[in-house]
């Protein structure tokens, strides 16, 4: 099973944890936050990092989320994953709660597999809906092969 670190600007991790939580009704295992405050050396934050990718790993690889991709928390999660543990591992950045509770779900899948799939639902997450719900909006400017035209399935 892939293990899924959080890596986010503080306190966004533990914000979305406790939502994950409220959800779920519990966190579960194989799921770890690290918040990167603002004034923390990226040094350091690169090591919890990788202590907490470490404690996640089951043996399939660690799956890392971060919320801006280019910001400090993704540049450590890149050097503290890709560069530096000896385990399968991929970022996905843009993580928002639609994100994460889809990689719990998906966690038994093949890391590359997992990544595309999070990234899906991640987008689809995201919704617009105007004036009226979207099952009764007659106009959907996505095309035909978006995945923004599905927005309702999760």
């Amino acid at each position: 099973m892939l293990g899924l670190v959080l890596v986010t600007h503080a306190p966004l991790g533990d914000a979305i944890a406790q939502c994950v939580k409220h959800v779920m009704g519990s966190l579960p295992d194989g799921l770890a936050v690290v918040d990167v405050p603002a004034d923390e050396d990226i040094e350091q934050s690169v090591q919890r990092i990788q202590a907490a990718a470490r404690q996640v790993h089951a043996g399939e690889g660690v799956v890392f989320l971060t919320d801006l991709f280019g910001a400090t928390p993704s540049n450590a999660a890149v050097r503290a994953g890709v560069e530096s543990l000896n385990l399968p591992t991929v970022l996905v950045s843009g993580c928002n709660l639609p994100m994460v509770l889809r990689a719990l779900g998906f966690r038994d899948l093949p890391i590359n597999e997992v990544a595309e799939r999070l990234v899906m639902g991640g987008r689809n997450g995201i919704v617009s809906t105007g004036a009226t719900a979207p099952q009764r909006q007659t106009f959907n400017p996505a095309k035909n092969d978006d995945s923004a035209r599905n927005h309702h399935q999760q």
